[in-house]
């Protein structure tokens, strides 16, 4: 059974309530998909700050959409990583990018568990091992950037830290804010799982 998201807290804005400017931004981040925001709880949520989601949007849409990173490799260090943060809504989302970009359920099995799996190739066990020295330490240590030097070019590698840093961002904020799952999402957890959403006690 799907675990019931925690109330958000921030109200989503009413249509009405969207102004143009804000509307054409959003519609320039989801290129000729017809954009409602009201049915997309992130950009509702960054559009109750224009400024900031006019810096941050294009640097996503830098990773999602060119960055030099294999797709499937971006993928697997998303998933990873919210998995290991407890990031809810944004390991829904990329349950759904990935099944778009060629993942399969054993993939989304696989990389709740140990970062050594069989099933996984020699560059993907090297992909996660990085992810997780990132989540656990903030640094590479050699031996895994001596590892990735042996299949990444300096500008993958470089997509790869940024990928893995600006997710640790955003399922950050997401969490922080409580944005809670489209239908869609919640369908894709109940199917795949998802990791407990991430709220810490009081002090």
């Amino acid at each position: 059974m799907t675990e019931k998201d925690p109330s958000p807290r921030l109200a989503r804005l009413r249509r009405e309530q969207i102004t143009p400017e804000m509307q054409a931004m959003f519609d320039l981040f989801a290129g000729s998909t017809d954009l409602n925001i009201e049915d997309n709880h992130v950009l509702n949520t960054l559009a109750q700050h224009p400024q900031l989601a006019a810096q941050y949007l294009p640097f996503n849409h830098y990773l999602l959409r060119e960055s030099s990173l294999p797709v499937r490799l971006r993928q697997i260090a998303i998933l990873r990583l919210s998995w290991r943060i407890n990031a809810t809504y944004q390991w829904s989302s990329h349950l759904r990018t990935s099944l778009r970009n060629g993942l399969n359920p054993d993939d989304f099995e696989c990389v709740k568990g140990a970062n050594n799996s069989h099933h996984w190739t020699a560059q993907e066990r090297t992909i996660l091992r990085a992810t997780d020295e990132l989540i656990d330490h903030h640094a590479l240590s050699d031996d895994a950037w001596a590892a990735l030097n042996e299949f990444l070019t300096t500008r993958e590698i470089l997509d790869f830290l940024f990928t893995v840093g600006a997710y640790q961002l955003l399922g950050g904020v997401l969490n922080s804010v409580r944005v809670d799952r489209e239908e869609e999402l919640l369908q894709l957890a109940a199917q795949f799982g998802a990791p407990p959403t991430a709220i810490p006690s009081s002090p």
